[in-house]
């Protein structure tokens, strides 16, 4: 196994200076989603618009030589992906094992911990989930067991926690519009895995679903997959969260490639029993627009 180990570089400080854990905190809102502070990375690319770009100027060309080490901290043995969400100088990041930590950003030190309990202990140190989310108080983890955890951002107390069917949790979530939005890879070789999710941030409730792999009567009205059997129709969301365009108000999600992974596994045994152009075994390999309120496909884009 290797041993992970988080390190900052000493002009970070400036964006850690200072954190308020406690009475002080200041709930996340839809304005600060849409337009965050320099200082922090409240989503998996930072903004909607999914450009990871910061406005931060303290590294320049003319000062980036002398970055240097300003802390550490060594991390269990075992797998980890996070790009950690920073608000407020905390630092919430998941860690090998598939838990999730609080750190002060400035100098490392531990604030909270929260240790899940697994039901079969091979999944936590498997777990993959490339991101925590963030809204009022509260960040969202989704946890390799198909649980999303809601968990107080200034303790790491759960708030509430959902199971969502049987699906893996790589990619992570966004919340958009007060509702956390997140993929999942299909499990079980079945269909009904396979879906993007809106739950309500502050309980945790299904709003919708959207199932990635089409269905004879749905969008575009006409089956796609050429009448493969649809409890096995199957194209899991990409390993990353989507994006939201708030002028738009639409989500965009990537879907990956379809399951079984050649046409003649998928199709009984026939290479041809859909076309070699789009559309072809939808929503795979796709860019899907949903309604967030709705979940109903507003478009999609097979590439």
């Amino acid at each position: 196994m290797i041993r992970s180990v988080w390190v900052a570089t000493v002009l970070v400080i400036a964006a850690g200076a200072g954190h308020a854990q406690g009475p002080g905190f200041r709930p996340v809102t839809d304005a600060m989603l849409r337009d965050p502070s320099p200082n922090d990375w409240l989503m998996f690319s930072r903004t909607y618009d999914a450009q990871r770009f910061s406005p931060l100027d303290q590294i320049s060309r003319g000062n980036v030589k002398r970055l240097g080490l300003a802390w550490s901290r060594g991390l269990a043995d075992g797998t980890t992906e996070t790009i950690p969400t920073v608000y407020n100088g905390v630092m919430y990041l998941t860690v090998p094992g598939s838990n999730v930590q609080a750190l002060d950003a400035a100098t490392g030190d531990l604030l909270w911990e929260y240790n899940r309990t697994y039901e079969n202990e091979g999944v936590g140190p498997g777990g993959r989930s490339k991101t925590l989310s963030i809204y009022e108080d509260m960040v969202y983890f989704t946890a390799p067991d198909a649980t999303i955890v809601a968990l107080d951002a200034r303790t790491g107390r759960v708030r509430w926690e959902t199971k969502a069917d049987s699906r893996g949790h790589t990619a992570g979530s966004i919340v958009v519009e007060g509702q956390v939005i997140s993929g999942g890879t299909c499990a079980g070789g079945l269909r009904t895995n396979c879906y993007i999710a809106a739950h309500d941030a502050r309980t945790g409730a299904l709003a919708w679903k959207f199932y990635t792999a089409q269905a004879p009567d749905e969008p575009p009205g006409f089956d796609t997959w050429g009448g493969a059997p649809i409890e096995t129709r199957r194209a899991s969301t990409w390993g990353v969260p989507g994006t939201y365009d708030p002028e738009t108000r639409l989500i965009y999600w990537g879907v990956a490639n379809p399951t079984p992974n050649t046409r003649a596994a998928r199709h009984g045994g026939n290479p041809a029993a859909i076309g070699f152009t789009s559309p072809a075994d939808l929503f795979s390999n796709s860019t899907v627009a949903l309604d967030p309120r709705t979940g109903k496909l507003a478009w999609y884009y097979q590439h």
